[in-house]
């Protein structure tokens, strides 16, 4: 019994003579960034409107297979990563960045069944023709500035619609979504816009 009460009188002693002392709080930087998926490549965000009329980043799995041996040179196959009734060159299946002009033609297509179950919709333009064209902005390819043009009149389209393009274009090309997307249409364009939460 007296190990026991020596013991636990030598503990407290022990502990406050250990020589660790208060700090206060170390700044160590900003959160981590983790990606969705190892290969990111295979995968594209469109932004939708959802039931509360805020945007809603839907990611779709664009399921690319690797390129097959046996195809011929010039096959087309039937492909509905980027919207229904969709063919892509049997040789251009390969893992490689999706191009944002599919990333837009996608979105122009608007939600697929899952996403419209899960309460996407759209406030672009239905039927539209031509896919929506990015060209660098002020500042050439290098800078974070796009040029988005579209082939119908932008100036009327509601603010969710304009989101939806500024924010599917930020994030296509670049996955950090810093990159501010000037919409352009045969009406004019709109004043250039960031995707901030």
């Amino acid at each position: 019994m007296r190990r026991r009460t020596g013991a636990a009188l030598l503990l407290p002693l022990v502990l406050a003579g250990c020589g660790i002392r208060e700090t206060d709080v170390v700044e160590a930087g900003g959160a981590a960034t983790v990606l969705v998926q190892p290969v990111p490549e295979d995968r594209m965000t469109l932004y939708f409107v959802g039931p509360d009329g805020r945007m809603m980043p839907m990611v779709r799995d664009t399921g690319r297979p690797w390129p097959s041996t046996t195809s011929p040179a010039g096959e087309t196959v039937p492909y509905d990563g980027f919207g229904p009734e969709y063919e892509i060159s049997a040789g251009a299946l390969r893992r490689e960045r999706i191009t944002t002009e599919k990333v837009l033609a996608a979105l122009m297509a608007g939600p697929v069944d899952r996403e419209a179950a899960a309460g996407a919709t759209t406030a672009l333009p239905q039927g539209g023709k031509g896919v929506p064209r990015v060209e660098a902005g002020p500042g050439g390819p290098s800078a974070q500035t796009r040029r988005l043009r579209v082939s119908f009149p932008v100036r009327g389209l509601p603010e969710a619609a304009v989101r939806q393009l500024v924010c599917t274009t930020a994030f296509a090309e670049d996955p950090t979504g810093r990159t501010e997307v000037t919409v352009t249409g045969p009406d004019g364009s709109l004043p250039a816009a960031g995707c901030e939460g």
